[in-house]
C-alpha cells in the first residue's frame, strides 16, 4: 500500500478518535456491540457511491454512519505511488459527458489534465499491424467498414432501450437470450473485425464476449451514450485523468466526513424491523431507520440478512459476478515511445497484456505507460507470481516498443481479481437471462434496504461517474422514504 493511503487511514483515525461515539465502533469493546449506535442511515461502502450518498444526507439534515470493510475508502478507485507520483491503480479516467464526477472534482479543487494522444497508435489484429492517427481503427478497408456497420447495428440497438430499465424493451428477451459472442458469430462473419471487438468488451468490461450477454452489453452502451463514448480517448471515456490521482478526491469527501467513515468494519449481518435496521460489523452495532448497500451485487451478497432477501435479489446476486482486471502502471526514465511518433495506445490479440496508454502528465519526471490484463488474460494471470506477471508485461511491451520496455525505473500493479472485498472490476457482467429475469431486482428497495453503486446507475453504468449519480439517486430515496 502506498505512503498515501496509510496517511489517509492515520487522518481518519485521528478524526474518528475526537468522537467518543466512533471510538466505542472503532475498539470492539462490549459495551458498544450491546448498545449499539443510532443513526438516521448507515451506509455500508466507502467507495464514491456510499460518499456521495452520506455527504446528500448529510446536507438534507440527517445523521449517517459509513461502514468500509477495507482499510481505506475508495471502493475501485485506489492510489499508488509510481516512481514518486502518486497514480491511481484503480479508475483513473473520465470523460466530457462524465459531468457528476467532473463536476465534484472541481467542488474539491482536483485538476483534469488530458489524456497523451498525440502520435500514431498500433492496431495488430488478425495478423495485420498498422500504425494509425485518431479514434478510427486502423483496419483494412473492407474490414473497417464491416466493423462500422456492426457498430451501427449496435448503436441503433442500443438507442431503443429505456436506461437504467432495459428489460422493459420490447426486444429485452431476444436480446438477453443471446450472449454478445453469439452475435458476433451470427452477424460479424470478418475475423479482424470479431477480434477487434472482443479486444473492446475486455477493454471496457474487462470480460469476454462470451460471458455479457447482448442486452447487458447494450444497456452498458446507452448509459455512456455509444459504443464511441466507451472507447474513445478525445471525446471519450478515456479523455481525461486527474493530477495526484481520481482517488485524491474520496480520500477529500472522507476527510470532510470525518468521524462518520470507519474503516476496517466490514458488515456481516443487516437485520431489518418494522421500525428500522440494524447493521451488525467488526467495528460493532448500528442502529438506524434506513441502510443503503453500495456493494456490487456479487459482494453484497456475502452479507447475512434477517429476514433473508427475495428470491428475485438473491437470484440476481448470484448471476452477476465481476469481471476480471490486474491493472499495471510502469515509469521509465523518459517516454522513448514518443521518440518513435507513437502516442502509447497498442490493441493487440497476440499479446496477454494490454491495452496500454501513455500515463506520462506534466508531473511525471521521465515517462509512464498504464495497462491491463482483462478478461480471460487476468483469469489466467491473477494466480501467477508477480515476477511472472511483471515478465509477461515487459515481454509483450518490448514487440511493440523495442528492448527499452524491458526496463523500467518503477512498476507496480493491482489484482483487482484477488482484492479480498472486491474481487474484480470493474463493473459486474450480466450473463443471458439475468437482467430479464432479475433486473429490476438490482434497484428495488427491500423493505428499508436500499441499493447504490455504479451496477445501478441511470448512465456511465461500471463508471466513478455513474457510482456518484447512484449514491445521490439513493440518498433521494432515502429521505422521500416515510
Amino acid at each position: 500500500m502506498s505512503s498515501e493511503q496509510n496517511g489517509l487511514s492515520r487522518r481518519e483515525a485521528i478524526a474518528i478518535a475526537a468522537s467518543g461515539v466512533a471510538v466505542a465502533g472503532m475498539s470492539g469493546s462490549a459495551s458498544a456491540k450491546d448498545a449499539g449506535q443510532a443513526v438516521d442511515v448507515v451506509i455500508v461502502g466507502a467507495g464514491f457511491a456510499g460518499l456521495t450518498a452520506a455527504r446528500e444526507l448529510r446536507r438534507a439534515g440527517k445523521s449517517v454512519a459509513i461502514l468500509e470493510a477495507d482499510d481505506r475508502v475508495g471502493g475501485r478507485t485506489k492510489a499508488a505511488t509510481l516512481a514518486g507520483e502518486t497514480i491511481d491503480i484503480g479508475g483513473q479516467w473520465v470523460g466530457p459527458t462524465q459531468t457528476h464526477l467532473l463536476a465534484l472534482a472541481k467542488d474539491y479543487g482536483v485538476r483534469v489534465v488530458p489524456q497523451y494522444a498525440d502520435g500514431e497508435n498500433i492496431i495488430d489484429i488478425a495478423g495485420r499491424m498498422a500504425r494509425y492517427r485518431g479514434e478510427t481503427p486502423g483496419l483494412a478497408d473492407a474490414d473497417l467498414a464491416e466493423f462500422g456497420a456492426a457498430v451501427g447495428a449496435l448503436e441503433a440497438a442500443a438507442a431503443r432501450l429505456p436506461v437504467p430499465r432495459p428489460w422493459l424493451a420490447p426486444e429485452a428477451a431476444e436480446w438477453d437470450a443471446l450472449t454478445f459472442e453469439s452475435w458476433l458469430l451470427a452477424n460479424v462473419p470478418g475475423k479482424p473485425a470479431r477480434e477487434l471487438f472482443r479486444a473492446l468488451i475486455r477493454a471496457v468490461m474487462s470480460s469476454e464476449a462470451a460471458d455479457v450477454s447482448l442486452l447487458a452489453l447494450l444497456a452498458y452502451m446507452a448509459s455512456a451514450g455509444g459504443l464511441e463514448a466507451l472507447i474513445a480517448t478525445r471525446g471519450g471515456a478515456q479523455d481525461s485523468l486527474f493530477e495526484g490521482s481520481v482517488w485524491s478526491i474520496a480520500a477529500k469527501m472522507a476527510d470532510e466526513l470525518g468521524a462518520a467513515v470507519v474503516l476496517g468494519a466490514p458488515v456481516s449481518k443487516i437485520e431489518q424491523d418494522a421500525k428500522g435496521v440494524t447493521v451488525i460489523s467488526a467495528k460493532g452495532r448500528w442502529r438506524a431507520r434506513r441502510v443503503i448497500v453500495t456493494a456490487p451485487p456479487a459482494m453484497a451478497a456475502r452479507i447475512a440478512y434477517e429476514p433473508p432477501l427475495p428470491a428475485q435479489r438473491d437470484g440476481l446476486t448470484q448471476r452477476m459476478p465481476l469481471g476480471n482486471v490486474i491493472k499495471v502502471a510502469l515509469a521509465y526514465d523518459r517516454p522513448f515511445w514518443r521518440e518513435q511518433g507513437l502516442s502509447g495506445l497498442v490493441i493487440s490479440d497476440k499479446t496477454e497484456f494490454g491495452p496500454w496508454f501513455d500515463r506520462s502528465t506534466r508531473l511525471t519526471k521521465g515517462g509512464a505507460l498504464v495497462g491491463f490484463f482483462d478478461g480471460a488474460p487476468a483469469r489466467r494471470w491473477a494466480d501467477r507470481t508477480p515476477p511472472d506477471r511483471r515478465a509477461r508485461v515487459l515481454d509483450d511491451l518490448a514487440q511493440y516498443f523495442g528492448e527499452a520496455a524491458r526496463h523500467p525505473v518503477d512498476y507496480v500493479e493491482e489484482v483487482w481479481t484477488l482484492s479480498v472485498y472486491h474481487r474484480g472490476g470493474y463493473v459486474s457482467v450480466p450473463g443471458p437471462g439475468v437482467l430479464t429475469g432479475f433486473g429490476p431486482a438490482i434497484l428495488a428497495p427491500v423493505g428499508r434496504i436500499h441499493w447504490a453503486g455504479t451496477e445501478t446507475a441511470d448512465a456511465w453504468i461500471g463508471y466513478i461517474d455513474g457510482a456518484i449519480r447512484s449514491g445521490k439517486r439513493a440518498a433521494k430515496e432515502v429521505t422521500d422514504a416515510p
